[in-house]
């Protein structure tokens, strides 16, 4: 009897199991379809919302669909120029070209650069011919160029875009980055070598430093565009037309590119002249950065900024300013801080230079690389423009640059004269090379001495207090008399000047 009863709650409890298993099994079909067909649903529900948009939504999608349209059917061979990836001025960006035959490279590239709000790829071209033609059309900034391509190789086109795009500074691409591919790129006008693969930090941050070196050749580039496109405002400005020789001459020295050694030809000219003929100011006119107090060793106890209270211009108190060197020299240095630059207008800058006319018998004025409103007053002043450039190819384009917009701003081309600053420097661009591409048929020619040139800068002494029998010295002293032979300069005497 006992074993009956057991066996029966056996059985009761297997039931019962069977049957709650049942229900189990029951409740996951019925959900299962249930949550299928809500997800079906929901599909079916995006589906209908992306084929029937609102009115609006059809008109947003018009300029996309034209857009898809477009890309489809452009060739191959030349793709169109870009858009810029954000709704941002492209003005206000870093403008780039990509030159490069395969597609992949071309759009991996553009994605890298997308999302940097400083950058814009306007442009993408196959081939070096194509990437040429593109660069003097667009005028970006950066060009990012490959080097083995068909038609025309990177540094063919580098070479070519030197010459028929200058404004754009080359950044060469190759997976050959060994040193013989990088040096035929820098010689051909490359600003820097970036070997595959990079990064995007490392693409981005080498744009970013070759645009910022270059800044100073879009500058001089942007004045010469804008005389072109207004050439009648250009004529028109005072003094601008031919200058007259003067008794006292002004001597200008410039140069559109930094580092090149235009304040140390400068002082030194400066005191070949004085030396020649006596009766010589020097002028900084690099109002923030000036290097003469530098190179002749001298306090700036009083500048150019004295010159100016509340405001106005107490040209009385020029001759009281001036610093006497020790060569003989009156000097009238930039202001110890470069704030108070702004101090001095351009009109000023005129009326004090002006005022030393009639005080000395020559003016020398050293002045900034930057081709702003007060270099341009003073270029305006000058009876000769020294020009100084060194034997390397960005200093040579940057003159070239220049000498556009000379001709443009009817400077006369016989009162400019370009001065080849350490011209006989280990690799340099052979002289009769340089005077070509400017086209001048000569050039006052400045040796290079690295003993004296290392002595000048760490000491603060001319090179006549130096050495005078070094050949750079009596390369100055050769310029000096052959400059005076072509000026008139007053043999009168001077009163003498504190």
């Amino acid at each position: 009897m006992g074993n009956l009863i057991l066996i029966v709650i056996i059985l009761l409890v297997v039931a019962l199991a069977a049957v709650g298993l049942l229900l189990v099994l029951r409740r996951r079909r019925t959900s299962t379809p249930a949550s299928g067909e809500t997800s079906s649903k929901k599909s079916r529900s995006t589906v209908a919302l992306a084929k029937e948009p609102s009115q609006g939504d059809k008109n947003r999608s018009k300029p996309s669909a034209s857009a898809q349209s477009t890309k489809t059917e452009a060739p191959s061979v030349r793709p169109a120029p870009l858009a810029s990836s954000s709704g941002s001025s492209s003005d206000d960006k870093i403008r780039i070209l990509i030159v490069d035959d395969n597609l992949g490279t071309r759009e991996n590239v553009s994605r890298l650069l997308y999302f940097e709000k400083d950058l814009d790829v306007i442009g993408q071209a196959v081939n070096g011919r194509h990437g040429v033609e593109m660069a003097a059309e667009l005028k970006p900034h950066i060009v990012l160029m490959d080097i083995n391509m068909p038609d025309m190789d990177g540094i063919t086109a580098t070479r070519e875009m030197a010459v028929q795009a200058p404004y754009s500074q080359v950044i060469i691409m190759s997976v050959q980055s060994d040193q013989h591919y990088m040096k035929r790129a820098m010689a051909a006008g490359a600003r820097d070598f970036q070997p595959k693969p990079f990064t995007s930090e490392e693409l981005v941050g080498c744009i970013r430093r070759v645009y910022k070196v270059g800044l100073p050749s879009y500058q001089q580039f942007e004045a010469l565009d804008q005389v072109k496109t207004h050439p009648k405002e250009a004529q028109a400005v005072p003094g601008v037309s031919a200058p007259k020789m003067t008794s006292t001459p002004v001597i200008v020295v410039y140069s559109p590119k930094g580092g090149v050694g235009t304040s140390a030809v400068a002082a030194n000219l400066a005191i070949a002249f004085h030396q020649e003929h006596g009766g010589v100011a020097l002028v900084d006119g690099d109002l923030q950065f000036g290097d003469i107090s530098v190179h002749l060793n001298t306090r700036p106890d009083r500048t150019i900024s004295d010159l100016i209270h509340d405001g106005k211009l107490e040209i009385d108190l020029v001759n009281e300013i001036l610093i006497a060197h020790n060569s003989g020299l009156k000097l009238l240095l930039a202001p110890p801080q470069p704030q108070l630059a702004d101090m001095v207008t351009p009109a000023m800058m005129k009326d004090i230079i002006i005022s030393l006319k009639n005080d000395f018998k020559m003016v020398v004025v050293d002045t900034h690389h930057h081709l702003n409103d007060m270099t341009l007053s003073i270029l305006e002043l000058a009876d000769i423009i020294l020009v100084v450039t060194t034997p390397e190819l960005p200093a040579i384009k940057s003159v070239k640059l220049f000498l556009e917009l000379a001709q443009q701003l009817n400077f006369p081309a016989e009162h400019i004269k370009i001065v080849v600053n350490r011209a006989s420097i280990p690799g340099g661009i052979k002289v009769e090379k340089l005077e070509q591409v400017l086209t001048v048929s000569e050039s006052f020619r400045i040796p290079y001495d690295s003993k004296l040139h290392f002595a000048l800068n760490n000491r603060g002494l001319s090179i006549y207090q130096q050495d005078a029998s070094a050949p750079s010295a009596r390369a100055l002293a050769d310029m000096a008399h052959v400059l005076l032979r072509s000026m008139t300069v007053s043999d009168a005497e001077l009163e003498p000047v504190s």
